[in-house]
């Protein structure tokens, strides 16, 4: 294995490691008065903010979402599949597909814990479970994935920054979003983040799409 693809499987090891760790913390409830200061927090905040904030939050959460995420990966799909960097184009669609099925059927299943009922939510959801997030596991995995591709097309340093600051910061707000919007727990986000990270990194190792770039 080359350096780069070492790299991105210590990377993934580290967020699956940390993530097992907030996992296991949330899932004992160890967490559970940290997220709820956090929570009731960030809502006594918000609270006082004009309605339009809560308005774009749920414009945010709404990128998030299946159908927009799905659509943003299959066009970049497309378009690596025009430049024939056909590695590159199954590692995106194996990310978005392998995160989906893991978060929504076998961990959150697995571990069963309830969404927060100390605050009403903003924004309507449905009865499934809460650890880890769905928003934040699968924007990390495939926002994560096409940032990761796209770095490499794109390689120049203001280009590469431009990307990974813009990915960046794109899944850290549907993340916080789920938190104010009151459907998540704060831990329930960074297990997301963490496990849908960790998945993208070690598929990559996994696939090396960046070293099969032209193939």
């Amino acid at each position: 294995m080359d350096a780069v693809n070492r790299r991105f499987l210590k990377i993934g090891l580290a967020c699956w490691a940390v993530a097992a760790i907030v996992i296991a913390l949330a899932a004992s409830g160890m967490t559970l008065g940290l997220d709820r200061a956090l929570l009731t927090g960030l809502r006594q905040i918000t609270g006082a903010l004009p309605e339009a904030a809560n308005g774009v939050m749920r414009g945010i959460s709404w990128l998030g979402d299946g159908w927009p995420r799905s659509l943003l990966a299959l066009g970049f799909i497309l378009f690596l599949m025009l430049k024939r960097m056909l590695r590159p184009a199954s590692y995106i669609l194996y990310t978005a597909l392998g995160i989906a099925a893991l978060n929504a059927w076998a961990l959150k299943p697995l571990l069963a814990r309830a969404r927060p009922d100390i605050v009403p939510y903003l924004v309507q959801v449905d009865q499934s479970f809460s650890l880890p997030s769905g928003h934040a596991a699968n924007s990390a995995a495939v926002y994560g994935a096409v940032a990761l591709i796209a770095s490499v097309l794109w390689w120049r340093k203001r280009q590469r920054r431009a990307i990974w600051g813009a990915a960046g910061v794109l899944v850290f707000l549907i993340g916080l979003s789920r938190v104010w919007l009151g459907v998540h727990w704060p831990s329930d986000v960074v297990a997301g983040w963490l496990v849908g990270a960790g998945w993208a990194f070690l598929l990559a190792a996994a696939l090396k799409p960046v070293l099969a770039r032209q193939t």
